[in-house]
C-alpha cells in the first residue's frame, strides 16, 4: 500500500488513493486527523496524537506532553525523557510517524510499502537551520522502517488535489498555510497533467515563510492579552518606595506558546516567588506563573484558536480563557478583527513579500495567474484572504478542506 503523510506541526494525516480519488484513512472512529502531539503518563506510558491529547486532557493535565514537535526541527534540541526513557530529538519524529504508519496498517490491513511525506518549502529563514531540519526529518523518515519514502513540498501536493477538479489547463498559485510555516507554489494544473509521473517542469516557482498559526497565535497574546501578563503593570524595586514600570523578557517569551515548556527553571520561578510582593497588582504575577509551571500553553492556543475560527462569523468576539483554576485570574476579552489585523501587519507584510517572490521565480505577474488555491487553518481569517483577493480579486479565490487538501494531494503524489 502507497501512501501519503502530512505530518503538520498541529495536525497530521494519513491518506490513500483509491478508484474514487485520494481519501484520509480514519485512524480511529470518526478521526480524520490526529493531534500531531505526544503524552506520556506519570507512570510511563506513552500515547500518540488525539488519544495522547485524550489522556493529557483526563489526566489533569499531567505527564510530559509535547506539541508542535515539527516546529523543533530546524532547533538545536537535547535529549529528552519521555516514559522514563532517554529520546533524541528524531526519534520522536520518527516515532510519531510510526504511529501513523502502524495505524494505516491497521484500519486497511495491508502493510506499508511506499510513503510521501511532506514538507514546507522553507522551514527556516536560515539556510544552515533550514537545512537541518530537512536532513532531520529524512532520518526520522527512513527511521519509521518503510523502505521506500519520497518527499513533497506540501503546496505542490495541495495542488495536486486542487487539479482533480480541473477540466482544463490552469495556472494556479497555491497557498498552504499550516502551524509553523506558510508556502506558496505556482503551477501549471490540468487533467492531461494527472498522470505523468514526473511534474518537475509544472512547477513553475516556490517561496515560503516560517511565520503561520503559531506565530499568530502569538500575535493574538501581543494584542489582546499581555496587560493580563504584566505589561503596562507597575513594581517597587527592593529598597525604593516609588513604583516604576515593570519589564521582563517572560513577557515576550510567552507568546511562542509552543516554547513554554522550555522556561520552566527553578531560576525563574524564585524570581517570581521574589517579585510577586512587590507587584502593584500581583495578579499578574500569578498568571504568568500558573501559564508556565502548570503547562498551559496548549489550553492556552485553544482558546485563541476558538476566537479566531469566531471571526468567520463576525468582527468581533469575546475571548475566553478559564484554565487558571481561580476566577480572579482567568481572562475574558471583548477582541475584534480589525485591531488583529493592525497587530498581524508584520505577518502579513511577510506573506505579501513571499506572493512577490513565487511571482518572481515563475516569471509571472499577478494577471496571469488563473486560480488562487488557498488551504490551512490560517487561510480562514478574513484579513488573510483579504490579502489574496486584493492582490488576485475575489473571483480568482477558491478552496477546499482547509485541513485535508495537503494530506490528499500527497496521496496522489504516492501513487
Amino acid at each position: 500500500m502507497r501512501i501519503g503523510i502530512d505530518f503538520g506541526t498541529t495536525n497530521s494525516a494519513v491518506a490513500v488513493l483509491g478508484p474514487g480519488g485520494p481519501r484520509l484513512l480514519e485512524l480511529a472512529p470518526g478521526e480524520r486527523t490526529q493531534r500531531t502531539v505526544i503524552h506520556a503518563s506519570t507512570e510511563g506510558e506513552i500515547t500518540f496524537g488525539n488519544a495522547a491529547f485524550r489522556a493529557y486532557v483526563e489526566q489533569d493535565l499531567s505527564g510530559r506532553f509535547l506539541r508542535s514537535i515539527k516546529a523543533f526541527l530546524s532547533q538545536d534540541v537535547p535529549k529528552t525523557t519521555l516514559g522514563r526513557r532517554r529520546y533524541a530529538f528524531t526519534e520522536l519524529i520518527s516515532a510519531y510517524l510510526r504511529f501513523l504508519i502502524t495505524g494505516a496498517e491497521r484500519v486497511t490491513g495491508e502493510s506499508v510499502t511506499h510513503v510521501v511525506v511532506g514538507r514546507p518549502v522553507s522551514f527556516s529563514n536560515d539556510v544552515e537551520r533550514d537545512e537541518l531540519a530537512l536532513t532531520r526529518l529524512q532520518q526520522a523518515i527512513a527511521d519509521a522502517g518503510v523502505g521506500s519514502v519520497g518527499l513533497q513540498l506540501e503546496p505542490v501536493a495541495a495542488a495536486y488535489r486542487y487539479e482533480l477538479g480541473l477540466d482544463r489547463e490552469r495556472i494556479v498559485l497555491v497557498g498552504d498555510f499550516g502551524g509553523g510555516t506558510s508556502d506558496f507554489a505556482i503551477l501549471r494544473c490540468g487533467p492531461e497533467r494527472t498522470a505523468s509521473r514526473d511534474r518537475l517542469d509544472d512547477v513553475l516557482g516556490t517561496s515560503g515563510v516560517a511565520q503561520a498559526g503559531d506565530v499568530l497565535d502569538g500575535r493574538f497574546m501581543d494584542t489582546f492579552l499581555m496587560d493580563a501578563f504584566g505589561r503596562g503593570s507597575t513594581w517597587v524595586r527592593p529598597y525604593r518606595t516609588e513604583p516604576e514600570p515593570w519589564d521582563h523578557p517572560v513577557q515576550r517569551q510567552i507568546q511562542r506558546l509552543y516554547y513554554l515548556h522550555l522556561l520552566r527553571s527553578r531560576e525563574l520561578q524564585e524570581g517570581l516567588d521574589r517579585l510577586e510582593p512587590r507587584m502593584t497588582d500581583p495578579t499578574v504575577v500569578r498568571r504568568l506563573r500558573r501559564l508556565i509551571f502548570d503547562d498551559l500553553g496548549y489550553p492556552m492556543a485553544w482558546a485563541i484558536e476558538a476566537a479566531k475560527r469566531a471571526f468567520a462569523d463576525g468582527p468581533a468576539v469575546t475571548f475566553r480563557f478559564d484554565e487558571f483554576y481561580s476566577e480572579a485570574l482567568d481572562l475574558r476579552r471583548d477582541v475584534d478583527l480589525g485591531t488583529y489585523e493592525e497587530g498581524c501587519a508584520a505577518v502579513l507584510d511577510a506573506y505579501r513579500g513571499a506572493i512577490d517572490e513565487v511571482l518572481v521565480r515563475a516569471g509571472l505577474t499577478a494577471d496571469d495567474v488563473d486560480d488562487v488555491f488557498l488551504t490551512g487553518g490560517t487561510s480562514q481569517l478574513p484579513f488573510v484572504r483579504g490579502l489574496f483577493a486584493e492582490r488576485f480579486g475575489p473571483g480568482r479565490l477558491r478552496s477546499a478542506d482547509a485541513f485535508t487538501s495537503v494530506c490528499e494531494g500527497l496521496a496522489v503524489a504516492a501513487a
